[in-house]
């Protein structure tokens, strides 16, 4: 688990600071009738990809803006995450999968050598490129409409650094997504993402209580902290880390409820108790084959380094 360092007490600051707004909801929803204690979003219901992506690109064409604080300071404070756990390197190439309208990756610009953002949808990916031709990093950051479950458009073993931010709990099949991101990752890649944490306070026990939906899409699927580092370690992944990040998700709840869940964050954050706070985050690395693979001498890869070795022991 991360310690209380800057980037913690950064986050007490960007969420402490910015008081939310009842009237904030998520792009793309639709409001609900009234009926319940809170008008907040409704849930929308998704039979396939294409449900997916008209969603997404209902939201793009509302200009899908930050619901849940202040826009900038989110944004630091997520960027600084991805920099503590992944560190990304100048030499990287990094993909941002479900990129949006691919804010964290041109935040990363000039820190990496080369950006390729994809999304399921062309409205996102139109914002996309509107924001990078703007960008000082625009001769290094690409952004195409791909599908995160099959990666048509990137080369197996391209990939140092897969990021995945806001939008793992979005996608249909998550094992199909990670076995993509292994394919395209070279050996010792990174993969980190920032998801919501299923058993957050506010997930597992008051919107319940207080019938108020959590999920934009009926589809949405938040993992504990214990599904997500099974289902790494199923898709080939290794010295995987999952820790608790600050998420409030301001836009979907009443301001006094925000307000509290605030403060229980922090407490969260302190006596490091994870369901008071509403996010995970994960990182995990494609290991490189082990160096005792290469001197099997069954294998035609390492027989001859293997006999070698023999020789050079029996002189």
């Amino acid at each position: 688990m991360l310690a209380w360092n800057s980037v913690e007490a950064n986050a007490v600051f960007e969420v402490m600071r910015y008081s939310p707004r009842q009237t904030d909801n998520v792009v793309g929803s639709v409001k609900s009738p009234g009926t319940s204690l809170f008008p907040g979003l409704v849930t929308t219901r998704v039979r396939d990809r294409a449900d997916v992506k008209l969603f997404f690109d209902r939201c793009a064409s509302q200009g899908s803006s930050e619901q849940h604080g202040d826009a900038e300071g989110l944004l630091r404070y997520r960027l600084a995450l991805v920099r503590s756990l992944a560190r990304p390197q100048p030499t990287d190439v990094v993909l941002d999968l479900g990129c949006g309208t691919g804010h964290h990756l041109v935040g990363l610009g000039p820190e990496i050598a080369r950006g390729i953002g994809i999304d399921i949808s062309p409205g996102m990916i139109e914002l996309a490129g509107a924001r990078v031709r703007d960008s000082l990093w625009r001769a290094k950051l690409t952004f195409e409409v791909d599908d995160a479950e099959r990666l048509h458009t990137i080369p197996d073993q391209s990939i140092d650094l897969a990021i995945c931010i806001g939008s793992f709990e979005h996608m249909l099949d998550k094992e199909a997504v990670l076995a993509s991101i292994v394919r395209v990752l070279k050996s010792g890649g990174r993969f980190f993402c920032l998801t919501p944490h299923a058993d957050y306070i506010w997930y597992r026990t008051l919107a319940p209580l207080l019938g108020i939906p959590t999920k934009h899409l009926s589809s949405d699927r938040f993992m504990t902290r214990s599904e997500s580092t099974a289902l790494l370690r199923k898709s080939g992944f290794h010295r995987n880390q999952c820790t608790a990040w600050s998420f409030i998700p301001k836009g979907d709840m009443p301001s006094a409820i925000a307000i509290l869940l605030t403060f229980l964050d922090a407490i969260g954050r302190r006596a490091r108790w994870d369901s008071l706070r509403g996010g995970l985050a994960l990182c995990a690395r494609k290991e490189a084959p082990p160096a005792s693979a290469s001197m099997d001498p069954n294998s035609a890869q390492g027989s001859t380094q293997w006999m070698s070795s023999c020789v050079r022991r029996a002189r």
